[in-house]
């Protein structure tokens, strides 16, 4: 028995953009029928060396394969010259149990998926002139939030905000080189919202950064920061003031997302929510009915589309005879 091991440089070259959405998108409308068996995840903690792994397992109804990820966080790791995060995704054969497939993405496929999640919630969401996009943060995930968005909108410019100067002038350049786009750097989160048509917050603040009265009628919110009860990006009284909220899946959000500090906060109940992202994308939920709402896709990551993504990973790959068998 022969298993393909596919490294990170080999998937890159596997699954586009633009795939990327369309699989999401179809798994997001599998999740919202229940087709999406999801027993739940476990983790490992290793506090001696600053080590958590979480371990995830997913498998769409009559798919030709399941998956096991396992992703690591190792805060020790940079100062051994290895970055803190790493990931391992295993396709497993859906009809005999045994491993078809590993992947060494190094999180990569799971970009991809948060990526294509951001652009489908502005596709529904947002309004379809953008004058001003603004970017909330500067690491790879604002990076590929920006360029999926692309995909999906006609952007006439962009302004990015970041804690680091250095780091945003970083990802202003290189979004410039790659699309040769009107971008400028905010001096302040304020002044970089102030008149944004669309929000994309994509940080690991602990604290919220983005205020109600910030907020121009018609704007969307992307938020995929908070990913943990701990993390926030946005003030309670944004979602407090926005006429449309969408989570991913409300389950999820509740116990980590921003709606989860808005409900804790008193401020909104569940009733304040609209539906889940995979109803709106069948139409069983309305989204956005006038130009003028303010809208918020609350976007914690659902590690089930994962299953989606790395099925087409391992398909391109066989066609283009990437990797190795061992």
């Amino acid at each position: 028995m022969a298993i393909l091991v596919l490294n990170e440089d080999e998937l890159r070259q596997t699954v586009t953009i633009a795939e990327a959405i369309d699989t999401v998108e179809a798994a997001f409308a599998a999740i919202a029928e229940g087709r999406m068996n999801v027993p739940g995840r476990f983790g490992l903690n290793l506090p001696s060396v600053r080590g958590a792994v979480e371990i995830k397992g997913t498998y769409l109804d009559e798919a030709p394969y399941f998956v096991i990820k396992v992703s690591s966080t190792f805060l020790d790791n940079p100062s051994i010259n290895l970055p803190p995060q790493s990931e391992v995704t295993a396709v497993f054969d859906a009809a005999t149990g045994f491993p078809v497939a590993l992947m060494f993405d190094n999180g990569f496929l799971t970009q991809m998926r948060a990526g294509a999640a951001g652009a489908l919630a502005a596709e529904y969401l947002a309004n379809k002139t953008l004058d001003r996009v603004a970017i909330i943060g500067t690491g790879n995930q604002a990076y590929i939030q920006l360029k999926t968005l692309i995909m999906v909108r006609n952007l006439r410019s962009v302004v990015v905000w970041g804690r680091d100067p250095m780091k945003a002038d970083t990802f202003a350049g290189g979004i410039v080189e790659d699309h040769d786009m009107n971008i400028e750097i905010a001096p302040s989160i304020e002044s970089a919202v102030r008149d944004a048509d669309l929000i994309i917050t994509a940080t690991s603040s602990e604290h919220p950064l983005i205020r109600a009265d910030w907020l121009k009628p018609g704007v969307h919110i992307t938020a995929i920061g908070s990913t943990s009860p701990s993390k926030q990006e946005l003030y309670p009284d944004v979602l407090a003031r926005a006429d449309v909220i969408i989570v991913d899946k409300f389950s999820q959000c509740a116990a980590m997302g921003e709606i989860h500090h808005a409900m804790e906060a008193g401020v909104i109940t569940k009733s304040k929510i609209q539906g889940e992202l995979g109803h709106l994308i069948l139409g069983t939920i309305p989204g956005r009915t006038t130009p003028e709402q303010i809208t918020v896709a609350d976007l914690t990551g659902l590690n089930v589309q994962d299953s989606a993504i790395a099925t087409l990973a391992l398909e391109k790959a066989l066609f283009l005879g990437l990797g190795q068998r061992i």
